[in-house]
């Protein structure tokens, strides 16, 4: 199995985190298990040059079990908490530890060219801008984004509060019409997903942000069902994820 990652472009950077592809080019299916990484997701399976499997998903509070099919070729755009509001012009509440089937014109897939991963980048691209609506993002609904992407969970909730000029109360009752999920548990996704990095360095103590070892254990395991030295023995097997994570 190969896996690779694109960032998105300029006109994007505030919507799309980034756009990633697994090959899996055995005669085999693999499962794996996905942990939250704070991000909603659109994903193509692609076999034969043909869509096989085309779903938009929520954000994950939990681990997930994830199937690639054989000689297959996953793609995938992770979204950031504004793209509900300001690309989709819609909720993903719903979507929340689930996901939903898509149709194969959505995003104009159906006539998508498989020959590289560079290619189906630059169509996926077009198609967002395509639909992305013709309004500005507010001052502090872009200083929201872009603070959580920069600090990836090592930040409090008041902090954040206080850096961006927006209340607590508005900003959960932002992320919970959004995404479903308040400000306080979106940094707790994002602080464990930043901390996989350690974990797979086989460093399974925290560096920071945790009260104690006990506590990190805690918060790992509620986020993933495992334990980091259970982690990191598995990265090569169940918890692929983990390996290709990119530093921000």
């Amino acid at each position: 199995m190969t896996y690779q990652e694109l960032n998105p472009s300029e006109a994007l950077q505030s919507l799309v985190h980034s756009y990633w592809e697994h090959v899996n080019s055995s005669d085999e299916p693999n499962t794996m298990s996905i942990a939250p990484d704070s991000f909603f997701k659109i994903v193509l399976v692609v076999q034969k040059q043909k869509i096989v499997q085309y779903f938009i998903t929520g954000i994950w509070t939990e681990v997930h079990e994830f199937t690639t099919l054989p000689n297959s070729k996953t793609y995938g755009c992770r979204l950031k908490i504004l793209a509900p509001e300001f690309l989709l012009e819609r909720s993903i509440v719903p979507l929340l530890n689930t996901f939903e089937p898509l149709p194969l014109t959505y995003l104009n897939a159906e006539h998508f060219d498989f020959s590289s991963f560079e290619l189906i980048v630059k169509q996926l691209e077009k198609a967002l801008l395509s639909i992305q609506p013709n309004k500005k993002i507010p001052d502090n609904k872009e200083r929201l984004s872009t603070l959580l992407y920069q600090k990836n969970g090592e930040i409090t909730a008041k902090e954040v509060s206080e850096q961006i000029f927006w209340t607590n109360r508005q900003i959960n009752r932002y992320l919970n019409k959004y995404i479903g999920l308040s400000l306080k548990r979106y940094l707790n996704i994002q602080k464990i997903y930043h901390a996989y990095i350690q974990i797979r360095q086989g460093k399974f103590f925290p560096e920071k942000d945790y009260f104690d070892q006990a506590h990190f254990i805690r918060e790992v395991k509620k986020h993933t069902g495992e334990t980091p030295s259970k982690l990191y023995k598995e990265q090569n097997d169940r918890f692929i994820q983990l390996k290709n994570i990119q530093p921000k």
